[in-house]
């Protein structure tokens, strides 16, 4: 395939899922790979590999892990997390609990899914944006 016109530099790709591949090839092959939620130990296991195999196959290259989650964002900012297809429904304040266990394990980047969103997304963002997006900073990263 030829990309015209021809791009200034290389375009990033993240693998998404396991797109029929290897995590041995995703980690050698790709910029960065998105998955979905998985149980916490399984996703442990999954960034720990892909990080083992990024640093064997391709050393000293940071190569991030993001992870989709699906959420309907409760109006009780204390709700307790209820599982939902591929998420929660939650309050913004156990959100953050959540959000601090999967940055522990090692996941970068976090795309938020409002597929089963009961409330307007206006409100959802402006919510996310106010109360659980000042706790995690951004970082720049050297090209």
């Amino acid at each position: 395939m030829r990309m015209i016109p021809n791009p200034f530099s290389s375009i990033q790709t993240m693998v998404t899922g396991f797109s029929n591949q290897s995590i041995e090839w995703i980690a050698q092959n790709g910029d960065g790979w998105i998955h979905y939620l998985r149980v916490i130990s399984q996703q442990i296991q999954l960034t720990n590999d892909y990080r083992e195999l990024s640093e064997l196959h391709v050393p000293r290259v940071f190569k991030p892990f993001t992870q989709t989650l699906y959420i309907d964002l409760s109006e009780n900012t204390d709700a307790l997390p209820i599982p939902i297809p591929l998420g929660f429904r939650v309050g913004h304040k156990q959100l953050l609990e959540i959000l601090y266990q999967f940055q522990s394990i090692g996941v970068n980047h976090l795309a938020f899914v409002l597929y089963f969103s009961k409330r307007p997304p206006e409100e959802v963002i402006q919510e996310l944006g106010e109360f659980v997006r000042p706790y995690f900073q951004t970082h720049e990263i050297p090209v």
